[in-house]
């Protein structure tokens, strides 16, 4: 069986440079069959190189003011550009206003040209036309059979031209505090000798603070504006907005600036010193220099804090045609630094600082004192401020505890009133407690605060509480003996003696019982041996074994009428 032969074209390559290259055929291969077979050669036509393509441009429309002079009257002039391939052949321009439908078609002449780049310039020359904003439409046609109709080349305004002058005194001062811009604009017509007012029509003041503003002219042109609140940076100007007969303007843009007047103050309170609620109060004089010389400031808010930094003011005066000042200042529940201050907008800032010590009164309520039968006095109370005194007690020091032999004094120190924590109590108070040895078996006590100054300046005045009796029967031991004063170890030893109280006299002392007491040789501390109550004659006596060497006394400790008492010391050896 034979197999059927199917070319394959395999590969075709070509080049074409500058005219057409020769073909090369690539072998090709065919699948039933080990056999090449040659490709047929492709033709290729050479393309021609097509002609230059002629082309018209237009540019934008310029247009030029032309002054009316000696020469003849003014107008405007319209100019403009055109790029072609070749040289134009006719130019037609059309200007048409939309809004009033008046057209024109002005002459052009050409004014330049161009070979190698193909831009000619024409224009119209001077045009006086009805006032308005044209479109303005180009039809043209070179040598090279370009052509365009009615190509857009902007527009042609005939407009008034306005003018704003604009005058204000923009640097700010207490004496300019609200400065009055004004100004006039006037419109020049295309042609016109001179200008006009633009009278009865609307402009904008256009401002940086206030955004815009609008302004209504008089027949003279002329328009004002009062500045109630300017503000320094604040940038303003006075623009006039287009309209089809009327060109957009503008006055150059001014800027508010501040000149600040200087301040001076000087002010003085009538009590440097006060007691919480005593009336103060604070006057002075402020001036201010405009250009340069101090002079009174009347009329001016002088602002009263009651600290530095204070944001809100606690009191305020207004001076006077002299510049005279008065102001009662409220109450302060502390030492205070008074800051006055003057000036504002427009003006520097002046202050003076006034310190004034403020001092509490205190009080000491729910006083007690006790005497104990060992000669101390047992008392407590609560240092405190007055009901409505704001504030608290800073601390007890400077609290101590008098004493004296009648109601009247003299009152002498007894001791401090310790320290420790304490309650609070009463009025932003302190409680204290406390027990101090006392002289006296009959007295009179009191607490006495002797005032003092926190760490803020605050004062504290001086109290005294209410004066507590306390009293106790003074007792003693007489005709106390020990005998023998030398005995053998454990031998046999005698103790004496008679406890009495003073009352008027010194009297016996019944029933009460006594501790026979004695420190051992070498020993600090005393321990008791024996006890024994006293006679109806107040006699008491002990016998007993005596252990040890030692100092040997009698000891009563008294109860809730009498004091405790020691008898003298006697010394016995054991031998």
């Amino acid at each position: 069986m034979s197999r059927s032969r199917v070319p394959i074209i395999l590969a075709l390559a070509f080049f074409l440079i500058g005219a057409a290259s020769a073909l090369q055929s690539a072998p090709a291969y065919a699948a039933d069959s080990a056999d090449w077979v040659p490709a047929v050669p492709l033709q290729v036509t050479p393309v021609p190189t097509p002609a230059p393509y002629d082309t018209i441009t237009v540019g934008s429309a310029v247009t030029t003011i032309v002054p009316a002079g000696a020469d003849g009257p003014g107008g405007e002039e319209l100019t403009l550009t055109v790029t072609s391939t070749t040289p134009l052949t006719s130019l037609t321009v059309q200007l048409s206003d939309p809004t009033t439908e008046n057209t024109a078609a002005p002459a052009m002449s050409q004014l330049a040209a161009d070979a190698t780049t193909g831009v000619s310039t024409w224009s119209s020359g001077i045009i006086t036309m009805p006032l308005g904003t044209y479109d303005v439409t180009v039809s043209a046609a070179d040598e090279g059979g370009a052509t365009v109709t009615g190509a857009s080349a902007g527009t042609f305004a005939f407009q008034e031209t306005p003018t704003v002058t604009m005058t204000v005194n923009q640097v700010l001062s207490y004496s300019n505090q609200h400065p009055v811009l004004s100004g006039t604009i006037t419109t020049l017509v295309p042609g016109a000798a001179s200008p006009e007012p633009y009278a009865d029509a609307q402009v904008v003041l256009a401002d940086s603070v206030l955004n815009s503003v609008t302004l209504t002219t008089n027949a003279s042109g002329g328009f004002s504006y009062p500045f109630a609140d300017p503000q320094p940076g604040e940038a303003f100007t006075v623009q006039v907005l287009p309209t089809d007969t009327v060109a957009a303007a503008s006055s150059a843009t001014d800027t508010f600036t501040v000149y600040p007047d200087q301040v001076a103050i000087a002010a003085s309170l009538s009590a440097k010193a006060v007691t919480y609620g005593g009336k103060v109060t604070v006057s002075g004089t402020v001036s201010y220099a405009p250009g340069g010389t101090s002079v009174p400031f009347p009329g001016e808010t002088v602002r009263i804090y009651n600290r530095a930094g204070a944001t809100a003011p606690v009191a305020t005066a207004v001076t006077g045609s002299g510049g005279r000042f008065t102001a009662v200042l409220p109450r302060q529940s502390g030492t205070v630094h008074w800051v006055l201050q003057a000036g504002g907008p427009y003006l520097g800032t002046a202050s003076v600082t006034l310190p004034m010590k403020v001092s509490l009164p205190t009080l000491i309520s729910g006083f007690q004192a006790t005497l104990n039968p060992y000669w101390q006095v047992s008392f407590h109370g609560c240092l405190a401020l007055p009901a409505g005194v704001p504030g608290d007690v800073p601390s007890l020091s400077g609290l101590t505890i008098q004493y004296a032999p009648s109601p009247s004094g003299p009152w002498h120190k007894l001791g401090a009133v310790p320290s420790q924590q304490s309650a609070a109590c009463g009025h932003g108070g302190r409680t204290f407690s406390g027990k101090l040895p006392t002289p006296l078996n009959y007295g009179y006590y009191r607490a006495w605060y002797a005032g003092g100054t926190d760490v803020t300046g605050t004062g504290y005045l001086a109290s005294a509480s209410v004066k507590a009796f306390a009293w106790k029967y003074e007792d003693r031991i007489t005709s106390f003996s020990v005998s023998p004063r030398t005995v053998a170890e454990r031998g046999k030893l005698t103790v004496t003696g008679v406890l009495q109280f003073y009352s008027g006299k010194w009297r016996n002392y019944a029933s009460q019982q006594i501790l026979i007491i004695l420190r051992p040789q070498g020993s600090k501390g005393w321990f008791w041996i024996t006890k024994v109550n006293t006679n109806s004659s107040g006699k008491f006596t002990a016998t007993f074994a005596d252990p040890v060497t030692a100092t040997w006394s009698a000891e009563y400790q008294g109860n809730s009428a009498h004091l405790a008492t020691v008898a003298a010391m006697v010394k016995v050896t054991v031998r």
